[in-house]
Parts: C-alpha cells; sequence; structure tokens
C-alpha cells in the first residue's frame, strides 16, 4: 500500500539522505530509528485508518444518494457530480482496505506460515475442507452420501475411459487406481 504512493519513496530518500557522524552501525541504527518515526507520522497523515476511511466515505455516499432521491430536478446535476467522485473514494478507500488485509494476511502467513502451528493447521483444513467434493447433483436429487457420490464418480468415469482403460474390470481395481494415481497426478 505504502510502495504505491509516490512520496513514500522520496520521505525515505529524504531521511535517509540525511548525514550521521558515527562508526557504521550507530548510523544505520540511528536511520533506522528516524525513518521509522517518519513514516509511522506519514502513514497516518497519509492513510490514517483504512477501515473508518471506508465508513466515512460510504456514510458520504448513502446521504448524497438519499439527498438525490429528494432533490429538486436543477440540484441533480451537481449532486450527480457528488456521488461520482464520492463513489471513486469510496473505491480508492475500499481498494486500500483491501491492500491492507492482503499485506496482512501476507504478515501472518510469514509469522505463522509453514510451521506447525494452529494457524497452519486451521489454514490447510479449511482448504481441504473446500476441495472436497461433498454434495452432488444427479439428476436433479442432491446426494450427501459419500458412498454414493464415489459409486457415481467412479461410474462416470468408468464409462467415460472404458475403451481406454479396458484392463481394469472390477470396482475394487478402479478404487485402487484412482485413489492411488489421481491424488498423485493432482498434487504435482
Amino acid at each position: 500500500m505504502w510502495l504505491q504512493d509516490d512520496s513514500c519513496m522520496k520521505l525515505i530518500h529524504d531521511s535517509w539522505a540525511n548525514k550521521v557522524v558515527g562508526c557504521p552501525m550507530f548510523i544505520l541504527q540511528h536511520k533506522l530509528k528516524r525513518l521509522k518515526v517518519e513514516l509511522r507520522n506519514w502513514n497516518k497523515i497519509s492513510f490514517g485508518n483504512v477501515h473508518n476511511a471506508v465508513l466515512l466515505k460510504q456514510g458520504l455516499l448513502l446521504g448524497i444518494q438519499q439527498t438525490l432521491e429528494t432533490a429538486s430536478m436543477s440540484d441533480i446535476d451537481g449532486l450527480l457530480c457528488q456521488e461520482r467522485i464520492a463513489k471513486e473514494e469510496l473505491d480508492q478507500a475500499l481498494h486500500c482496505q483491501y491492500l491492507f488485509w492482503k499485506e496482512r494476511d501476507k504478515m501472518l502467513w510469514f509469522k505463522d506460515g509453514d510451521k506447525n502451528t494452529s494457524f497452519f493447521h486451521v489454514v490447510v483444513k479449511r482448504r481441504n475442507n473446500s476441495s472436497g467434493i461433498h454434495r452432488l447433483r444427479i439428476d436433479n436429487v442432491v446426494i450427501e452420501d459419500p458412498t454414493l457420490i464415489e459409486e457415481h464418480i467412479l461410474d462416470f468415469y468408468k464409462t467415460l475411459y472404458a475403451e481406454s482403460i479396458s484392463h481394469v474390470q472390477d470396482t475394487n481395481n478402479m478404487k485402487n487406481f484412482i485413489g492411488t494415481y489421481i491424488p498423485e497426478l493432482v498434487m504435482c
């Protein structure tokens, strides 16, 4: 979010260009501390609280739209212009909020990511739950029984590939074939 703002790079450059006297480690430490304070202040001025900004822009747009409903014909042109501007500002605020959450998610993943943590297990469990077939509609009938779903899928692919894999005749071999080779192909 910060790097998309042109003034951020200028602030970093200007802050880093200030001279500091001392040993190299002291210079680095002093410049980093100063840059941290300047970036924090700049963030409050430039972006502020992105969530409050979204709420504020939504309220402003809603107020303009409510005024539009009761406005006279002479005021409509000005209000439509204000509504267009408010929509653009709301879109920009929503984009900033999206970037905020995207960066926050990356930080959490970096911090807690692939370690054997509860965060990692929750992410994997959510991914596994969403990637399975839990319900299947067959001839306008919804089936939720896993064994019936498995049998229907096996029958479908058995008839689809009957000529190409004619050497697999019984269902047990088909289940072993699918259970062994298909997950390996998907995981690659």
